[in-house]
């Protein structure tokens, strides 16, 4: 593994934890019933956000997958 991927695969967990945390808050907000009625411009903000969050935390599990793959094929080999 290059250096590079043995960093990612060490910093992904808590970049995938920080994403998870911020993720969880924007679902809080969306999870208030009054919201959209209260600010409709707030809310096309926060679901967008939210859009945004799942499409990275996706290709972090994703790359940090594929890392812990090799990872596990250089081990045995």
């Amino acid at each position: 593994m290059t250096f590079t991927d043995k960093h990612a695969l060490e910093t992904l967990p808590k970049t995938i934890a920080k994403l998870q945390t911020e993720i969880d808050a924007l679902q809080v907000k969306l999870a208030d019933s009054e919201f959209y009625a209260r600010d409709r411009a707030a809310f096309e903000k926060v679901t967008a956000a939210l859009g945004e969050l799942q499409l990275k935390i996706t290709k972090a599990e994703e790359q940090w997958l594929k890392l812990e793959i090799l990872r596990e094929e250089l081990a045995s080999n």
